[in-house]
């Protein structure tokens, strides 16, 4: 089962959307930080339903997977990876992220019941990547801001950052039983 997030270098840049972004993607991060909350309580269920049945409630996984796809749309937009506004709920729009988990309804009993010890190494990983990614999104947002473009390479990183983010948050909210890459 595999985690796939891709997102397209989009060229020119606004920059005055740019300049106010974090303004705008404040009604995203609202709703996404209150159903993510809702989304980590879910995951404990989840959690229970695969230690006693072996298998992944499809119900469960589904909210789980609106709420990490809107919250991955909503984390590229803030961090100034594309200009289009996203769009507002669990589907997307017509954003340039693309992000996929497949549903495997048998889960692994033993991994799941140590998932947290797991993915220390992976969650140790992400940390020391995102402050890297942090850095990232600065220069980028002043690149934007003065050329109105984004260099390659910090939208490269940033990607990168994002996927292993993504993959990461995948294995952790227990939709996958694939341990998260670092490519």
């Amino acid at each position: 089962m595999a985690v796939t997030f891709e997102i397209d270098y989009t060229t020119p840049r606004s920059r005055l959307t740019n300049f106010f972004r974090y303004f705008m993607a404040i009604p995203h991060l609202i709703c996404v930080g209150v159903l993510s909350l809702v989304a980590q309580f879910v995951a404990m269920l989840q959690w229970f339903a695969i230690l006693f049945t072996g298998k992944r409630n499809r119900g469960l996984w589904n909210f789980q997977v609106g709420v990490w796809n809107w919250h991955l749309r909503a984390t590229a937009y803030a961090t100034n990876m594309f200009d289009t506004y996203p769009n507002l709920g669990f589907e997307p729009g017509a954003e340039p992220v693309r992000a996929n988990v497949e549903f495997e309804e048998q889960a692994n009993r033993l991994t799941c019941a140590l998932r947290i010890l797991w993915a220390i190494p992976a969650i140790i990983v992400l940390m020391v990547v995102a402050i890297g990614w942090y850095v990232v999104i600065v220069l980028g947002w002043l690149a934007i801001l003065f050329t109105g473009n984004q260099p390659r390479g910090l939208f490269d990183f940033a990607a990168r950052a994002l996927r292993l983010a993504a993959r990461t948050t995948a294995y952790t909210s227990l939709l996958t039983d694939t341990y998260p890459k670092f490519e």
